[in-house]
């Protein structure tokens, strides 16, 4: 298998160097394709995404520097890995700010007892529950609206010229990316926390009803006035809840660089 590729490098090498770099960009695009927001949808077909990679290798090819040597046999091979890998890291990281509100949605179903009412995501292939999957779709409009999309290929772009395409040691800092999804779990948990806090006010008010009097069932009470409560609060908060994800979505490079 490993002959086949250097017997393809051969070929490459007869056709000209440029050749080898535009895979090494291709690999490290089709690799963000797999993982970034949107594209990296799993409805979406992967002759699109190959389209997508080739369009864009198409049009970022041309405005990045060409090395003057080029990689050979099993080097090549490596470089392919590396940047593959390099493009999944940046498409999942940007992701993480969209799936983080997926997650801040279901732990309000778990506290307002809406978690058994699931629903199928087709988009992941499982099982979701209502509100993770309203604040998911919510995060995708709001991610689109502010040019998200757009800024995430720019950081893409971007990476070019921090991690070239002929790189053999990836100087990677993961402790950024390590600050940065704590970061982006934080920011997700402090949206949702006012509710919670109010839902576990509330499971409280229940427990002292129950020890009050014990002919109330506080158990059954609470499946109608914890939703109810909910989602008030969430039609609340939405305006502020929106903000803060624009403001997240709004520059996904600092995530990155």
């Amino acid at each position: 298998m490993f002959d086949f590729f250097i017997t393809q490098t051969k070929i490459l090498e007869q056709l000209g160097g440029a050749w080898i770099i535009a895979l090494l960009v291709f690999s490290r695009i089709a690799g963000f394709a797999s993982t970034a927001p949107l594209i990296g949808n799993k409805q979406i077909p992967g002759l699109v995404k190959i389209g997508f990679s080739i369009l864009l290798t198409l049009l970022i090819f041309p405005m990045i520097d060409v090395p003057s040597e080029y990689p050979k046999n099993y080097g090549f091979i490596y470089l392919i890995v590396i940047n593959a890998a390099l493009g999944m890291l940046i498409g999942w990281i940007i992701s993480l700010v969209i799936t983080i509100a997926k997650v801040a949605g279901e732990m309000l179903d778990m506290q307002m007892a809406l978690n058994a009412a699931t629903i199928f995501d087709p988009s992941t292939q499982a099982q979701t529950t209502i509100i993770g999957h309203f604040f998911d779709f919510m995060s995708l409009v709001i991610f689109i609206s502010v040019g998200g999309m757009e800024k995430t290929i720019e950081a893409l772009y971007r990476s070019f010229t921090s991690f070239p395409v002929i790189m053999y040691n990836l100087n990677f800092s993961f402790d950024k990316v390590l600050k940065a999804t704590a970061e982006i779990i934080t920011i997700g948990f402090l949206i949702v926390s006012p509710i919670i806090m109010i839902i576990l006010t509330v499971d409280l008010i229940l427990g002292l009803m129950s020890r009050a009097a014990p002919q109330i069932n506080a158990f059954q009470v609470s499946f109608s006035i914890k939703p109810s409560v909910g989602i008030l609060l969430i039609l609340i908060l939405l305006p502020s809840i929106m903000e803060i994800f624009a403001r997240m979505f709004n520059n996904p490079m600092k995530y990155l660089y």
